[in-house]
């Protein structure tokens, strides 16, 4: 997916921008300084602007997503906005700010190191300085409907007398962003559990994060794998969820398929392990 293309897919997403939209005016009051770590279109910050923030900074490490945030702030007469074209690791030299915003989630919500570039804005921020968003929650629930692990298993059906099980293996080994249903899920999802949890307004946040929960099995099932996805706090009171019961987003839900499916009996208990490396 090209650049630009991802960025129409966001802002095409109503639901994250309405969401966005609340936090911004929560956070931000007349008269902030804010800096926009992967700042795209500049589309947080000319929220900002309109919520009273005095000066916006707007770090955004593609050469082409800088120009033409540029254009789009001439083009919407926005003033009191600096685009920096760099990655925001490497930025210096800003006035401190009141407020950093990021919209840095992945479909896995860590993968575009949201994590990492929240711990280091903290440079940026004034000693009382506020972070948007605010904290991740992970969740994770068993996939007891054969349906999406029957789509990637197609290697199997190829026919014409070919196997493909070295490709049918890896398939099973991957990572997927799908729409998971509700019926999809152990319980319908009732079960589901937090697997891990980040503060973005600390400073101690490690790239490397792990859980492990477990479920009593009340009846006997068959798992085909598992469903993750995250509730974000945006600010006090306001969430972003990619949870299959919420209102559908863009970043739709992750899939992690077993290779070999499990038959759990009623009475047993089931464990699984999570790490995650960003």
């Amino acid at each position: 997916m090209s650049v630009l293309e991802y960025q129409r897919t966001i802002l095409a997403d109503t639901v994250r921008n309405e969401a966005l939209a609340r936090a911004i005016k929560a956070v931000v009051k007349p008269g902030d300084t804010v800096v926009d770590l992967g700042a795209g279109t500049g589309f947080l910050a000319m929220l900002a602007r309109r919520c009273g923030a005095e000066r916006c900074y707007l770090i955004e490490n593609d050469p082409d997503l800088a120009r033409l945030s540029s254009e789009i702030l001439k083009r919407n007469r926005v003033t009191g906005c600096t685009v920096v074209h760099a990655h925001s690791s490497e930025v210096t030299g800003l006035p401190k700010a009141d407020v950093v915003v990021s919209e840095t989630l992945g479909n896995f919500a860590y993968e575009e190191s949201i994590i990492e570039g929240m711990k280091d804005a903290r440079r940026f921020l004034k000693p009382r300085g506020r972070v948007l968003p605010q904290a991740v929650d992970q969740w994770v629930v068993p996939v007891t409907s054969d349906r999406l692990w029957h789509e990637i298993g197609s290697w199997g059906r190829v026919g014409m007398g070919l196997d493909f099980t070295p490709a049918l293996q890896r398939s099973l080994n991957n990572m997927y962003v799908k729409d998971v249903r509700v019926s999809d899920l152990m319980a319908d999802g009732i079960v589901a559990q937090t697997w891990d949890r980040v503060d973005l307004s600390q400073p101690d946040n490690q790239s490397v994060r792990r859980g492990t929960v477990e479920w009593p099995i009340t009846k006997t099932a068959t798992i085909y794998g598992f469903a993750l996805w995250w509730v974000c706090t945006l600010a006090e009171g306001i969430e972003l969820s990619t949870s299959p019961k919420a209102p559908a987003t863009h970043w739709k839900q992750i899939y992690l398929p077993l290779e070999d499916p499990v038959i759990v009996e009623a009475g047993e208990r089931m464990q699984v392990g999570i790490t995650s490396d960003t």
